[in-house]
């Protein structure tokens, strides 16, 4: 057997590598040119459909679709002007957005109102968002990007690229994000783009994230005039309910009936003389989902001592709960059809939490999830039992 020398082993990396590079290359270079085109074309049209299978369910449900017409404008710092229409599965249309540049707004047909919301700039919609997100990414870690085989995708034959945004282990998971974006090989455009996800960051355990997002009917060259950007005759804006604040320390703590998702009932005050935590959430809710944890401690923490957690929803099933605490293993207690929680203690963002004292008096309120949550509940909770 003949032994390489070093000069040919040396030749045959330096070709590998030139290979690896123009694969790189060639990949970086498919998604500019298609972004590349749509720019050429500033306006154009395309719908869109998505289906999505979240942290815990195991069922792809499938989205509504949206039918989207975008313009350039002449100040690119505004971004994408644009009209979308969202339709129900049967067809009907349930809501029209419009951006002009200046505002955002929101028509509901099924009433003749319109919501307004300002933007101080606004990036143009999913579909241009993940490729100018895909192309940062290629630029800044070409090695993370590959090709597979081209595959037909509704109908059309498409180039196939794999991208690995991330790829790790941490405590002996393997955790990874990967994107694979699938342009139709004849028009250049986006036919695809799926996400792959598994996540050690949200919940009691290892999740799982999937979605399919479809892209069709594209249209260039398309005319969005100034009457598709304006609020239609008959219309009227739609009324604010004032939104009140929440309950203050010292206030006496609104009695509940709580259902659990054995049919039991509990009335809140019966935990009068325990500490009592109110969680207010709903499954899929990212920053009530990296609650769970720290709510799984505390209950651990604290299940020998007057405490007592008390988790709320008013829009998941008895079903969806069970499947939700069974998955995460949960160790406190989920009370579901909520509203009349929501509404007597004033609650407008997920999650809330409320501390009860043993006299049934708010001691504390927290709105909203940061990364000292459990540090802080449980200061709270400390005090509160001493």
């Amino acid at each position: 057997m003949t032994i390489p020398s070093i000069k040919t082993f040396k030749a045959s990396v330096c070709i590998a590598f030139a290979m690896y590079s123009g694969n790189v290359s060639a990949q970086a270079t498919l998604v500019q040119k298609t972004i590349d085109k749509i720019d050429h074309y500033k306006n154009f049209s395309y719908r869109h459909t998505n289906k999505i299978k979240d942290f815990f369910t195991t069922d792809t449900s499938s989205g509504q679709t949206r039918n989207f017409i975008l313009k350039a404008p002449e100040n690119n710092a505004l971004g994408y002007l644009y009209r979308t229409e969202t339709l129900s599965k049967a067809g009907d249309l349930i809501r029209t957005e419009l951006y002009n540049g200046k505002n955002r707004i929101g028509l509901n047909p099924s009433d003749s109102t319109y919501r307004i919301g300002e933007f101080k700039t606004y990036a143009v919609l999913n579909l241009l968002v993940d490729l100018n997100w895909i192309n940062d990414f290629v630029k800044k870690k070409p090695y993370a990007i590959t090709s597979a085989a081209d595959t037909t995708i509704d109908g059309a034959i498409c180039s196939h690229l794999i991208i690995n945004s991330r790829d790790t282990i941490v405590n002996k998971e393997h955790l990874y994000t990967r994107l694979h974006l699938f342009i139709d090989k004849v028009s250049d455009m986006p036919v695809c783009i799926t996400r792959n996800a598994r996540s050690a960051e949200i919940g009691n355990t290892i999740t799982n994230y999937y979605s399919e997002d479809h892209y069709f009917d594209y249209k260039f060259d398309q005319d969005l005039g100034v009457a598709d950007l304006i609020i239609p005759k008959g219309f009227h804006e739609e009324k604010n309910e004032p939104q009140l604040e929440l309950l203050t320390q010292g206030t006496v703590a609104p009695d509940l009936v709580l259902d659990g998702v054995d049919g039991k009932k509990i009335i809140l005050s019966k935990f009068r003389g325990k500490v009592v935590l109110l969680d207010y959430f709903f499954i899929g809710c990212y920053y009530c989902m990296l609650s769970v944890k720290p709510l799984n401690n505390i209950q651990e923490k604290y299940k020998n001592q007057n405490v007592a957690i008390a988790s709320m929803t008013e829009r998941d099933s008895k079903s969806a709960i069970v499947k939700f605490r069974k998955i995460n293993n949960l160790k406190y207690p989920i009370y579901v059809n909520r509203g009349d929680a929501v509404k007597s203690y004033h609650v407008s963002g997920f999650p809330t939490f409320y501390i009860i004292d043993k006299e049934g008096k708010i001691a504390n309120v927290f709105s909203g999830y940061d990364d000292n949550f459990e540090e802080k509940v449980t200061s709270v909770i400390d005090k509160l039992l001493k």
